[in-house]
């Protein structure tokens, strides 16, 4: 964009002194003419910064699930391959059930059986032919065995493990046949979220004009020639340097010189964009425009454009 804009006072400083000779090239022509697309230049890209501030550090996150089975059993099915796509409730494997509908089946007898008891004891007593206490104890029994029939119901519906959201499959090594057991960090397969996070990293001076619901864009590699639309989320004040370790001993400040680090901008997608799947850890570059001086946004908007563009160039010798 700056090179379209000297190129443009370039044509037009032509015109003007050589084509039509409007005014005499003399040593304060010169001066004048070397001086504007400097000064401006510099101005121009000082108050971007400020108003319409870029980061080459865009970053696309998602979230990554561990799949783990709540019951313990053999694999029977598993129809789902590496990076399938699925939807959420979509099954993603199949325990062996029969353990527990067999132990689910029981309780329901028993509940059947109890609730029957129940029902004389309250008969009985109402007609004073029982004593209270029975009528409780069978109350009580019951009571008991429908909280087991419900975790017995439950155990049950988990042998159909089903996909927690809306995502990708990126680690299928689970086969049929397989012994599963029900531990929190043993995780069978991975499943990755459609839903991105997005996160544009600036330095601390170029935050004090952004603010959440401002207008953004940013594109990645993946995508050559597409500008992706996005909305401030949040400011994230806060990063690593800022936190110091519960511990006993005193903060170890003064050996180095801190490094300055920059703070994250969440951006959130606009809807048109649902369907596109942004590969997770991808950096790309972007820009917020500010409730300021919107006429710079054009420049930037037309930089991204323009550099988006040169993403379809892969500048390899092999």
């Amino acid at each position: 964009m700056e090179a379209l804009i000297l190129g443009i006072y370039a044509s037009i400083v032509w015109l003007i002194f050589f084509k039509y000779k409007l005014l005499p090239w003399n040593t304060v022509a010169k001066v004048i003419v070397f001086t504007i697309p400097v000064v401006g230049m510099i101005t121009l890209i000082l108050l971007l910064n400020i108003f319409s501030p870029s980061s080459s550090n865009v970053v696309v996150v998602r979230n990554s699930v561990g799949i783990v089975s709540q019951v313990k059993g053999r694999v029977t099915e598993v129809p789902v391959t590496v990076n399938q796509r699925v939807k959420k409730g979509d099954v993603l494997f199949k325990i062996d059930p029969t353990q527990y509908q067999a132990s689910a089946n029981a309780l329901k007898a028993k509940l059947k059986l109890a609730k029957m008891r129940v029902q004389q004891n309250e008969a009985l007593v109402k007609s004073g032919s029982g004593n209270r206490f029975d009528l409780e104890k069978a109350q009580a029994d019951f009571a008991e065995l429908s909280e087991q029939s419900i975790n017995s119901e439950y155990d049950l519906a988990q042998t159909i493990v089903r996909a927690p959201s809306d995502g990708t499959v990126v680690n299928v090594q689970l086969r049929p046949g397989a012994f599963v057991a029900a531990f929190p960090i043993a995780s069978v397969m991975t499943f990755m979220e459609d839903t991105p996070q997005i996160y544009a990293l600036f330095n601390q001076n170029e935050l004090h004009q952004i603010e959440v619901g401002n207008e953004a864009e940013f594109y990645i590699p993946s995508f050559p020639g597409k500008i992706l639309k996005a909305t401030v989320e949040s400011i994230i004040l806060a990063e690593g340097q800022g936190q110091i370790g519960v511990s006993g001993n005193l903060p170890t400040t003064g050996l180095r010189e801190i490094p300055v680090n920059r703070f994250a901008v969440k951006l959130v997608m606009d809807d048109r964009h649902a369907e596109l799947l942004l590969p997770a850890g991808a950096v790309g570059d972007g820009a917020v425009y500010t409730d300021h001086l919107a006429f710079l946004h054009v420049i930037r908007k037309v930089m991204l454009r323009i550099s988006t563009k040169l993403n379809y160039i892969i500048p390899k010798l092999h």
